[in-house]
């Protein structure tokens, strides 16, 4: 009698952290950092204030368009409403 063993092969569905999934997930920890660090840059030349609007006027947007993308799909596709002939590349000898 042969013994049957499971084979684990990973995580066996999408990764998913809060409403980001697979590739967007670095997306929306870049736009994160992205704000932070500019935040940090522009509160060390002016104020906590303009900062903080910065951090947000940054941060925010970049979010938006990872969101945007990511409902848009995983890979950008172009959707064509135009029909295409193509001729074929044979020719026929009589």
């Amino acid at each position: 009698m042969q013994k049957i063993f499971k084979i684990y092969k990973g995580l066996q569905r999408p990764l998913v952290f809060k409403m980001f999934k697979g590739k967007y997930i670095y997306w929306a920890a870049g736009s994160m950092v992205s704000g932070i660090i500019s935040g940090g840059i522009a509160s060390s030349i002016f104020s906590s204030v303009v900062g903080i609007s910065v951090m947000l006027g940054v941060t925010i947007p970049s979010l938006l368009y990872t969101i945007e993308r990511q409902r848009k799909g995983m890979y950008a596709k172009k959707k064509e409403t135009l029909i295409f002939i193509i001729k074929p590349s044979y020719k026929f000898r009589k």
